[in-house]
């Protein structure tokens, strides 16, 4: 036989209570939107095809250049190449730009995933994408 006490009582009570809040959905949610077609600061639009592409400026991040950065090149190679495109040598800046894709009936986001990175200390990306 079951026993009733207080603490029973309550936790089944917080249970049912979450459940009213909370409903359960068996389908994903849809977003549709119409394409805005218009271009303003911090993000980028365009077509591809009928689909409309937003590139969302969503910040950026500079660290130091480590000797391993880039694997299969040297530091003094990768400096060079940083030279030639007018870019501050030793340091590394690295951008996020999510992409939002509206397809009229959905809008699918890309994001650039780069989650906690930035709130711990940096180190070097995996080698698996660090390759010139």
């Amino acid at each position: 036989m079951t026993e009733l006490t207080r603490r029973s009582v309550l936790a089944s009570t917080a249970v049912v209570g979450a459940a009213v809040v909370t409903p359960i959905s068996a389908s994903p949610a849809s977003a549709a939107a119409p394409p805005a077609g218009t271009q303003a600061s911090g993000f980028y639009r365009y077509k591809v095809g009928d689909y409309e592409i937003t590139v969302v400026t969503d910040g950026s991040t500079t660290r130091p250049l480590e000797d391993n950065f880039i694997i299969n090149q040297n530091k003094e190679a990768v400096n060079a190449a940083l030279a030639a495109g007018f870019m501050e040598k030793d340091k590394v800046t690295i951008r996020y730009s999510p992409i939002v894709v509206n397809t009229g009936s959905r809008l699918i986001v890309v994001d650039t995933g780069t989650g906690e990175a930035i709130s711990r200390k940096a180190t070097a990306p995996p080698a698996s994408s660090r390759r010139i």
